[in-house]
């Protein structure tokens, strides 16, 4: 029996990829490794930087499947409201285990964040993708009912005014925040739509796409190199691009071998939780910032190795706690029925 995460691992196989680059972006910015290295300009700093440059786009790859996996999809309250659930779980739990083992005190104010976390922007991809979803169906009626003669230029017109105008002219009037906004996921969550609906994952060579992506990553990075901070940015054009083309070379991976599908299929469904742990505010700020004295007087090659080593360990920690917490709320929905029934 092919399932639809058989049949769709691509999409499987880029939440994975997609999370892995939010890590390293994580592990690069907040564990203080580009600080360290941002006044050498040396093999470390090319190094770093470059790695920063291609893990951008993560973010954007996340609202592309959204798009992707929800044109054809209903809008379910049940489902945001397990969404809800699974991030007061993680606030609540990691602050209460920072005020049972930790030398630092939780604040009271602390407290009061993990407990209305969406409406105080502990995290702000979550604040804005419930108020994504929220206009989706709308998004998803119209994407259904256009012709590709309106669509396209339509969503043509938006990336010139989103994201190539902003960026060229280094001002943000529109309201994008670098990509940190609403409005900056509905475009993105068009585009995904688009590529479902007119399978343009089939239009592409690998080979172009994957020069493509290296092409992109280079421009970012030179450009920042250059002081023209605001091309590394989620809604920059070469960030943008470079997402999409990521996007779909992994659109492109139809068979995997079974072992590595099992993991795959294993994997995806905790990405999220990956997010939700490391991106706790007491994790992300007094854990993270750590990070950068793990590379101190490091050779390159220790280097390299540390930053993918903590990028992983980031990753397989959160995944073993989102894993944890799904098997509790199994065994609790296991006892209720149990319960219910005698």
């Amino acid at each position: 029996m092919v399932t639809n995460k058989t049949r769709y691992i691509g999409i499987e196989c880029c939440r994975i990829i997609a999370m892995l680059m939010i890590c390293n972006l994580h592990v690069l910015g907040m564990g203080g490794v580009l600080d360290k290295v941002g006044n050498q300009k040396d093999i470390y700093y090319f190094l770093a930087n470059i790695l920063e440059a291609f893990s951008y786009p993560a973010v954007n790859i996340f609202i592309l499947i959204s798009g992707y996996v929800g044109l054809y999809s209903q809008f379910s309250y049940k489902k945001m409201s397990k969404f809800w659930l699974q991030i007061i779980f993680y606030t609540i739990s990691i602050t209460l285990a920072f005020a049972v083992f930790s030398k630092s005190s939780v604040t009271p104010t602390e407290w009061f964040y993990a407990l209305t976390p969406i409406s105080k922007g502990q995290y702000w991809y979550m604040s804005c993708y419930f108020g994504l979803m929220l206009i989706a169906p709308l998004l998803n009626q119209a994407i259904l009912t256009m012709k590709k003669e309106l669509l396209l230029p339509i969503i043509t017109g938006g990336f010139i005014y989103f994201s190539i105008i902003p960026t060229i002219f280094k001002q943000d009037s529109l309201g994008i925040w670098r990509g940190y906004s609403v409005l900056w996921m509905i475009l993105l969550y068009i585009v995904g739509t688009i590529i479902r609906k007119f399978k343009y994952e089939s239009y592409f060579q690998s080979w172009k796409v994957i020069f493509g992506i290296l092409l992109l990553t280079s421009l970012t990075f030179v450009l920042y190199f250059f002081n023209y901070e605001q091309w590394r940015s989620y809604s920059s054009p070469t960030v943008t691009l470079q997402g999409i083309l990521i996007f779909l070379l992994c659109l492109d991976i139809k068979n995997i071998p079974p072992s590595l599908e099992k993991i795959v299929l294993v994997l995806s469904p905790l990405t999220l939780g990956v997010y939700l742990f490391h991106v706790h505010p007491l994790i992300f700020r007094r854990i993270l910032p750590s990070i950068n004295f793990l590379i101190d007087r490091k050779e390159l090659f220790m280097f390299a190795i540390i930053i993918f080593i903590v990028t992983f360990l980031l990753f397989f920690v959160g995944a073993i706690f989102e894993y944890i917490r799904k098997s509790l709320i199994d065994i609790i929905l296991n006892m209720t029925k149990v319960l219910t029934k005698s």
